[in-house]
């Protein structure tokens, strides 16, 4: 306690320092504008308001200053305070001690034992057995993502050697070998620069360093474009749409067609030649939908929650045949995120799926 008070002393100390150095300082240009200038009497009455106005700012400035100096140290003395009050015994501290530096990302699944004598040290221990087990789901997680990403590297990179190879022992005099390897190459080097331009992506997403600019837009013509720009492509299905005029939103314009077109060319992939996309904008209660509708092979019911996992694929060799990296989806989802909204996503086998985009609106009152 006397230590408390010590430093709250030290503290008002510091204040009434810095409020007579500030006075001290508006004497001295007093006595400077008194010698070199001579001017009417209310000229030094507003000077002196201007300096008492600032004497005030700069107390109570400086007074929040060390109020937030002290604020954690306070928080961190009324922590030991109550550790040094609670029944937690020197030498099972340290048998926990030991027992965390056990722990490594070797053996992350190992857990602390919860004692029952002491209150104070089983809460400790228990908060500990918590925090091991996030660390542990997102090593697994760090893990995983990094193995799919090698293995999904390997592929391309095992194509364009074997194709530098051919063209290395036999294929240099032969055209038709030599273009093969040539458009080989160009096709897996622009999905390899595909596939790590979304591992960035979700690189950036997962570090909060993603920038996301909102602006206001017209969620409807934006729907148009893209229903535009599908019906233009030679997909080989039939594409139609309906959009409902006048839905406005808030949002990144880039990161919401990027959005869109992921789930238009998701459904592209996954639907035969001859089959039907239908794209459709529309309002339910606060909120735009931006749907697509496929028929397509459909998602069965086990495999629904898993579509939004990275490198997830419904159906792995007609996604590698498309191009498609497992990722389109995961990305999408953090985009419907960021702007306060969500993926939808409803499936039948053989029958189709239909993945929509939920953003909030903007009402008119807003606009």
């Amino acid at each position: 306690m006397a230590d408390r008070d010590s430093r709250t002393y030290a503290a008002q100390r510091m204040v009434t320092g810095l409020f007579y150095r500030g006075l001290f300082g508006y004497l001295l240009l007093d006595g400077i504008v008194f010698l070199f200038f001579d001017g009417p009497g209310w000229v030094w009455r507003l000077l002196l308001a201007v300096e008492a106005a600032g004497l005030v700012i700069g107390l109570v400035r400086n007074s929040q200053t060390v109020r937030r100096m002290m604020t954690p140290l306070a928080a961190l003395e009324e922590t030991a305070d109550v550790l040094g009050r609670s029944d937690l015994d020197l030498e099972d501290l340290r048998q926990l001690a030991e027992k965390l530096d056990d722990i490594n990302a070797a053996h992350l699944s190992e857990r602390l034992a919860v004692p029952g004598e002491q209150e104070g040290l089983a809460t400790l221990t228990e908060a500990i057995n918590a925090m091991l087990e996030r660390i542990e789901k997102g090593y697994q997680a760090q893990t995983r993502f990094v193995s799919d990403a090698s293995h999904e590297l390997r592929t391309p990179i095992a194509v364009i050697q074997g194709y530098a190879n051919m063209l290395d022992r036999w294929g240099k005099n032969d055209p038709a070998a030599r273009q093969e390897a040539i458009d080989a190459i160009r096709q897996e080097a622009e999905s390899m620069n595909t596939l790590v331009q979304n591992l960035l992506f979700l690189a950036r997403g997962d570090n909060e360093t993603q920038p996301v600019n909102r602006v206001m837009l017209n969620l409807s013509d934006m729907a148009e474009e893209v229903l535009h720009e599908t019906q233009l492509l030679e997909t080989g299905r039939e594409v139609t749409g309906e959009i409902e005029p006048f839905l406005m939103a808030e949002t990144d314009r880039l990161l919401l067609k990027q959005a869109m077109r992921i789930l238009v060319d998701n459904a592209v992939k996954y639907t035969p030649d001859g089959g039907e996309l239908f794209i459709r904008l529309s309002r339910r209660g606060e909120m735009g939908l931006f749907s697509v509708t496929d028929s397509g092979q459909g998602i069965a019911p086990e495999e629904l929650p898993k579509v939004f996992e990275r490198f997830y694929r419904t159906d792995e060799s007609r996604s590698r045949q498309n191009g498609g990296t497992g990722l389109g989806l995961p990305i999408a989802k953090w985009i419907a995120q960021r702007q306060g909204g969500s993926i939808e996503v409803v499936s039948r086998p053989q029958v189709g799926s239909r993945f929509t985009l939920v953003v909030p609106l903007l009402e008119l009152g807003e606009l």
